[in-house]
């Protein structure tokens, strides 16, 4: 068998499985969400993190995300993979958290004492950090900054493995769209990039 299709296989496995645990989770087995929790929690704070950029921000959302999903899962229909599902939602989390620190910060540079936000604290570099592949990733990050919000929802929720057609169900949109999404936040990163690095 070859790679590409023990993938598949393993994908349609832990389909299947997390299908199960919704039909438990549905039934009132509380140990369902824990173990749904436990097998996307990793992949949930990745794309969190990759849209609000800030650790702590990335975990609340998650958070949320999981209490969304603990209250909704009755309207949860299984017509796309539960995984896209909660990447959607993780996905309008980060957004709706994104927008409501921008109003936030928006409404406290308005008020008299307005005063500069904290500077976020300075990374001591480690030896670890000097390997150029961190330091790749590190410019990435940086440049995701910098792609508009769509583009880079679909780009994060495509390279953490989901295909065009469930990123186009997790956000809404087409696959055509979600297809120019990515090609533009790659054409915009390869931009940046090659101003960092150049």
């Amino acid at each position: 068998m070859g790679e590409a299709e023990t993938q598949t296989r393993e994908s349609g496995e832990a389909a299947e499985r997390d299908a199960d645990l919704v039909r438990r989770l549905k039934d009132g087995d509380a140990r369902a969400l824990d173990e749904l929790f436990r097998r996307h929690r990793d992949a949930a704070y990745r794309v969190a993190y990759r849209l609000l950029g800030n650790a702590e921000d990335a975990l609340d959302c998650v958070q949320e995300a999981f209490i969304h999903v603990m209250r909704g899962i009755d309207a949860f229909r299984g017509q796309a993979a539960f995984r896209t599902w909660l990447y959607r939602v993780v996905t309008h989390a980060a957004l709706d958290y994104r927008r409501y620190r921008a109003v936030r910060k928006t409404a406290s540079l308005d008020t008299e004492e307005a005063r500069e936000p904290a500077a976020a604290p300075a990374r001591q570099p480690t030896p670890d950090q000097e390997v150029a592949a961190r330091d790749l990733g590190a410019a990435i990050d940086k440049a995701l900054e910098n792609v508009s919000e769509k583009n880079r929802a679909a780009l994060i929720l495509y390279t953490e493995g989901l295909s065009y057609k469930e990123v186009a169900e997790a956000l809404g949109i087409s696959v055509g769209t979600v297809m120019s999404r990515i090609y533009n936040a790659r054409a915009r990163l390869r931009e940046l990039l090659a101003s960092e690095i150049g």
